[in-house]
């Protein structure tokens, strides 16, 4: 079994809706279609966590407050289906995708699709999985925020730093 996490939050992005930046937990044996989402993760956009199977998926749901689940439909141990199902009772408000190998439009993404309703799901992604599947899945701006925050250049990590150098500057020419 593989267990990978990934979580780095910057306290100033975790000024979101809910005081916190969006608990994503990938449930996906093949973690390659979530290097956009890792990225975020080290920048402190999302708090990822990563997991192969089933049963150590389900050890988080009760250990955090989870916003968003994605689910492969072959875990190590399960079907992403059966998951789900096992997940239903535990996800409190999180939104939650299966992920399907076939793009939208064909046939095999309808069934899965159809398949992905009958298990409770809100989505059916496929991979790669970009920061705007995410956005849409959650209902947040996580890039617009992005955007916003960054939009002279900086890290929002660099404001703090400026503040206490302006506020050091004055109590200098105030005291000398």
């Amino acid at each position: 079994m593989v267990v990978a996490a990934v979580s780095s939050v910057s306290p100033l992005c975790a000024k979101v809706e809910s005081s916190r930046v969006p608990s994503v937990v990938v449930v996906d044996p093949r973690f390659d279609a979530y290097t956009t989402l890792a990225a975020s993760a080290r920048r402190g956009r999302i708090d990822l966590h990563l997991r192969s199977a089933g049963a150590s998926a389900l050890k988080i749901a009760d250990r955090i407050d989870v916003d968003a689940w994605l689910i492969a439909a072959e875990l190590d141990d399960m079907s992403g289906e059966d998951f789900a199902g096992l997940l239903q009772a535990r996800r409190g408000d999180a939104k939650m995708a299966l992920m399907s190998d076939w793009g939208s439009g064909t046939r095999q993404h309808a069934v899965a699709e159809q398949a992905a309703r009958e298990a409770g799901a809100n989505a059916v992604l496929s991979a790669p999985i970009s920061v705007a599947d995410l956005e849409q899945l959650l209902g947040l701006p996580i890039e617009e925020r992005r955007k916003r925050f960054a939009a002279t250049g900086r890290s929002w990590a660099a404001v703090p730093v400026s503040i206490g150098a302006v506020v050091v500057a004055i109590a200098v020419l105030v005291i000398g």
